[in-house]
């Protein structure tokens, strides 16, 4: 069962839940810790066009609209907490859960952690 939800908004400003993408992290009650990308349509469109752009630019490349994921990506309607949520949990009664969703190691973890502290906050061990 699921203990917490964290939504990033990976556009920063001007996030628009209907068009953009979120890095949605998941702490189960056994204390794993699980990421996937949640994404619009309209935003997989966007990286398409970007895909033409950058082709059209390279002599050597056909100008076509194409994208390759190479992370877990959940698509969905929109950006919302009630429909991310929702969708989680749909994933995990349906049983596929794990196989959307990347497991993060202790080692990722803590390193995620130490990268978003500011210095102050950042602890280490000296023996």
């Amino acid at each position: 069962m699921i203990k917490r939800i964290w939504i990033e908004q990976t556009s920063g400003e001007g996030f628009d839940p209907q068009r953009d993408s979120a890095d949605v992290l998941v702490e189960t009650e056994d204390g794993l810790m699980w990421s996937a990308s949640f994404v619009t349509i309209p935003y997989l469109q966007r990286q398409m066009e970007t895909s033409r752009e950058v082709a059209s630019d390279m002599n050597n490349m056909p100008p076509v609209r194409f994208i390759a994921i190479e992370t877990p990506h959940v698509i969905v309607e929109d950006l919302h907490q009630d429909t991310i949520e929702d969708t989680i949990d749909n994933l995990m009664t349906l049983g596929i859960f794990e196989s959307v969703f990347t497991l993060y190691s202790e080692e990722e973890l803590l390193h995620q952690a130490q990268s978003t502290l500011p210095d102050s906050q950042t602890s280490t061990s000296q023996g």
